[in-house]
């Protein structure tokens, strides 16, 4: 009665064998992101966003490629996805942004108008969607769901910023009047950022 058991094993050992001869390139490890949090409590608001992404260091070379990069989809950050989640709406740009967790990229139109584009998180994961291009065109393989428009100011640091850095700034005072504000190297991309009041 334990004969069948054999050619059952056989068979399963078989099917194994082609995903364990698959060669599959691993890299990445523990590493160090950076993030920007802003917490809102207070009369009618109990709320909270953040910004969490790795931070390439800027090269001078990287100038030319604010010209280059019209008509593109692009990374923003180093490593894994830049990631933004928030528990109460916002709007960055003029576009609002539902509670919610989002992926991030760059998008500069055909313009040259810059855009922080966005799709959500749970979306991306189940659409298999990475953050590097996936050919040498520069294809990205996700489309955002929502583009919230930048304003490019060259030059806008006196002192170059070494690493990407991303500020979420709230306005206590008034909630329409917060800022957000890539800065790398001498350049930065900054938008208006409102907060719509949450109740607590």
């Amino acid at each position: 009665m334990r004969i069948p058991f054999l050619p059952a094993a056989l068979a399963a050992l078989c099917f194994a064998l082609p995903a364990s001869a698959q060669k599959v390139e691993v890299f990445g490890g523990s590493g160090t992101r950076a993030a920007s949090t802003q917490v809102l409590f207070g009369d009618g608001i109990m709320a909270g966003m953040s910004i969490s992404y790795g931070q390439p260091v800027w090269q001078d070379s990287y100038d030319a490629l604010t010209d280059q990069a019209k008509g593109r989809l692009l990374r923003l950050g180093k490593d894994w996805w830049t990631l933004f989640t928030t528990s109460v709406d916002v709007a960055i740009g003029g576009t609002k942004i539902p509670a919610g967790a989002y992926v991030a990229g760059l998008q500069c139109d055909k313009d040259g108008k810059w855009n922080l584009a966005l799709l959500e998180a749970t979306k991306a994961m189940k659409q298999g969607a990475t953050p590097w291009p996936i050919d040498e065109e520069g294809t990205m393989n996700w489309k955002p769901d929502l583009l919230a428009p930048l304003q490019l100011q060259k030059g806008a640091n006196k002192e170059p910023i070494e690493k990407l850095t991303i500020t979420l700034a709230a306005n206590g005072e008034d909630l329409q009047k917060g800022t957000f504000t890539i800065a790398w190297g001498k350049h930065q991309l900054t938008a208006p950022l409102a907060v719509a009041a949450a109740k607590k």
